[in-house]
């Protein structure tokens, strides 16, 4: 665990946090990206991650295949393609969505913040650290709330991607925990924080 580094300006910078998987990726360039804002009366943006609009549509042709290939497992063959030509819609559809998808608002972190569209919490005041398993136990989410009861949940593979952020925030973490933040058995292995 590093020392909790300045507010104003990130020094200094916390040490590399555990990963639960190679989540570095590629983000849209800062003069493309959404990410909110530094709140009001605390330190400037330090790290920030938007993923990419080219990973989301390569998802959503992803799902557009699995639909057509339950389709076609579903009819034993291709003939719902022209007995049903509405379901075309179905198959076209996720493209389309999850560009829109891609351009939502990314997330953003101070050194001792961090943000999503939806409001932010306080890394170092934290009384739930929580990791949760979503689609089936495919993908996890993180469950954080602040002194304060600000509430955020946010994809695990999307905090991580951008490791500097990642550091910011799991440093924050760390001391809550250490504080006795309220955490799971997933959150401790995860997040490896025993």
């Amino acid at each position: 665990m590093s020392p909790k580094p300045n507010p104003q300006t990130g020094d200094p910078r916390p040490s590399r946090a555990p990963v639960a998987g190679d989540y570095g990726g590629d983000r849209r360039s800062p003069s493309k990206a959404k990410y909110p804002a530094s709140p009001e009366t605390r330190g400037p943006v330090l790290e920030w991650h938007q993923g990419s609009v080219t990973n989301s549509v390569i998802g959503g042709f992803f799902v557009s295949i699995l639909i057509f290939a339950f389709g076609c497992l579903r009819d034993w063959g291709f003939s719902w393609m022209w007995t049903m030509p509405a379901l075309w819609i179905f198959v076209a559809a996720p493209p389309v969505l999850w560009y829109f998808l891609g351009r939502r608002i990314g997330i953003s972190a101070g050194a001792d913040w961090f943000a999503v569209k939806g409001g932010h919490v306080d890394v170092y005041e934290l009384t739930k650290v929580q990791v949760v398993g979503t689609s089936g136990g495919l993908s996890w989410d993180l469950e954080l709330a602040d002194r304060k009861g600000t509430e955020l949940s946010i994809n695990l593979r999307e905090i991580q991607a951008n490791r500097d952020l990642w550091d910011l925030v799991y440093n924050g973490i760390a001391h809550s925990v250490n504080r006795g933040a309220k955490t799971n058995p997933k959150a401790l292995d995860k997040l490896k924080l025993r």
